[in-house]
């Protein structure tokens, strides 16, 4: 708890409650109702907790995924086509061999193939890895809609959706409500933050990939393969990434369509920045960022603001300018101190 305090996930969401505040007396919403409505959607009883759960992991996966990058020095804005890819390996995977840990690791697969060639280009190339995980994205999104209106589509051919997982090739639940439980994935996530952050602090290889970040021309001159590096860290970032799209369909949805792209990617950068890229940080801070998505959906229908749902895409922007600039200003403080 102590590094997540230290993290910008407790300003963020001071930032977020304050935003939401002005936002809602401005629409003649009392802040005290919506502050109390906010609590109960997100984590007031079983059902929202649930809710914020199913959120929680994709969301908490893709963040790893980008820290892991981002502390190589390797600004991976790909981590919402990897999970597409991810999610499109796990379906195929589990209706071809009825099997969830095949599901899995198929979806891991696929997020590591589909960052393997950004990194490829981004060390081989000098292709700037911020445009070309952006344009993998998109190729990921098209690649979606065509499978799923060719070898995937569902039985029947009417829809744009799968078919359901068979019950071998779902993750185990664990009831909560009449209506859902938490699966094994959420597990899996809380288990894979530790394991990342001795990765990082703890071994050889973790302080040479922290090291590409600050001085890969030192590490080139010590005789390091800084390439070789590079090209394995995005690979596993997408590694996670993908992860989280196939325990996404294997452990809430149990099927596919193109609802599997509702931005869990493009979030994670907010969740990662605002957890100052610290793998343990992760943790809370994509659960807080669950838990507002899921409480400010329950709270627009009492609110009677449809936008709401819209503004939280607003803060997370808004908590990127704000780490951004935290991260300038300490560094700039760093150097002339």
């Amino acid at each position: 708890m102590s590094v997540w305090l230290r993290s910008a996930g407790l300003w963020t969401s001071v930032l977020f409650v304050a935003l939401l505040w002005f936002l809602l007396e401005l629409q003649g919403v009392g802040a005290g109702e919506a502050a109390r409505e906010l609590w109960n959607g997100a984590f007031g009883s079983p059902r929202a907790w649930l809710a914020t759960l199913r959120a929680f992991s994709p969301l908490c996966l893709c963040a790893l995924s980008v820290t892991l990058a981002f502390r190589a020095g390797l600004w991976n804005i790909g981590a919402e086509g990897q999970l597409v890819l991810g999610a499109l390996a796990g379906i195929a995977t589990g209706l071809a061999t009825n099997r969830v840990w095949l599901a899995l690791l198929g979806g891991a697969i696929a997020g590591t193939l589909w960052a393997f060639i950004p990194a490829i280009l981004k060390t081989y190339r000098g292709v700037p890895e911020v445009l070309c995980t952006i344009m993998m994205n998109f190729l990921a999104l098209e690649l979606l809609r065509a499978l799923l209106a060719g070898s995937l589509q569902e039985s029947s051919g009417q829809f744009l959706q799968s078919d359901p997982l068979p019950a071998a090739a779902r993750l185990p639940e664990w009831s909560l409500t009449r209506s859902g439980g938490i699966h094994a994935g959420v597990l899996l996530t809380v288990v894979l933050a530790p394991l990342l952050f001795v990765l990082l602090w703890r071994t050889r290889v973790g302080l040479l990939i922290r090291g590409i970040a600050k001085s890969p021309a030192t590490l080139r001159a010590q005789g390091f393969p800084v390439a070789r590096l590079q090209v394995l860290t995005l690979s596993g970032a997408g590694a996670l990434a993908g992860l989280a799209g196939a325990v996404e369909v294997t452990g809430v949805s149990h099927g596919l369509d193109t609802s599997i792209a509702q931005g869990a990617g493009y979030a994670a950068i907010a969740v990662a920045l605002a957890a100052r890229l610290h793998p343990l940080a992760v943790v809370p801070t994509a659960l807080l960022f669950a838990g507002l998505a899921s409480g400010t959906d329950s709270l627009q229908w009492i609110a009677e603001a449809p936008g709401l749902d819209r503004f939280a895409l607003v803060v997370q922007g808004l908590v990127v300018l704000f780490v951004l600039a935290y991260l300038s200003w300490s560094g700039r403080r760093q150097r002339h101190g």
